[in-house]
């Protein structure tokens, strides 16, 4: 029986679209450009999800011809990570109905920057962010150490995220998995006909 829901957080719970937030930071073609290839697609972002990295360190490491571009890049970009309001009545109703609510998600320790202005986040349980864990999905590792950090089992535990490959490695860690494509009636047919969660 399922008594955990599991959510991954961009394009679940937040929209995650780079070019979209880009284009918030900046008006200059030549810059979204930058922002896009320098700072989301780099591989100190990567590191920034694995707590590998300090955002000091990130500064750092940034080209001096694009230093200050990218930093307040990297310090503004969740002002433009918006929330999915349509997804906030099922998790409501899953909490209303004593299901447990959780975030299992790659991202940075920023993640304390904004999340509090989350509504979404005041119905959940608990967060495990992988920074903070030096874990990353799909590696098995992060969701049997999830389980553990907040005492759950995994057969009692569904895990729900819009990439497939993180999907799987929940799945290879004995929780049900869901690979969501944004459709919340959809997610919430298979909730209720599949998983037979009751609310």
């Amino acid at each position: 029986m399922i008594k955990n829901v599991v959510f991954d957080m961009g394009n679940v719970i937040l929209r995650w679209d780079p070019q979209y937030i880009a284009e918030k930071l900046s008006n200059n073609e030549k810059e979204k450009e930058i922002i896009i290839n320098e700072l989301f697609a780099s591989k100190q972002w990567a590191l920034l999800d694995e707590g590998k990295i300090s955002l000091e360190e990130t500064v750092a490491s940034f080209s001096s011809k694009h230093r200050e571009l990218l930093k307040y890049a990297l310090y503004h970009w969740h002002d433009y990570f918006e929330p999915f309001t349509e997804i906030i009545p099922l998790i409501k109703r899953l909490k209303t109905n004593n299901y447990r609510i959780y975030l299992l998600s790659n991202c940075s320790k920023q993640f304390d920057e904004y999340s509090y202005k989350v509504e979404a986040f005041k119905y959940f349980d608990g967060f495990y962010i992988s920074a903070k864990h030096q874990l990353m999905k799909p590696d098995v590792k992060i969701y049997q150490d999830f389980l553990n950090d907040f005492y759950l089992q995994a057969e009692e535990s569904i895990f729900i995220d819009d990439v497939m490959a993180n999907v799987d490695g929940a799945k290879q860690a004995g929780m049900a998995g869901y690979c969501y494509n944004g459709n919340v009636c959809k997610l919430e047919k298979y909730l209720i006909d599949e998983i037979k969660l009751d609310f």
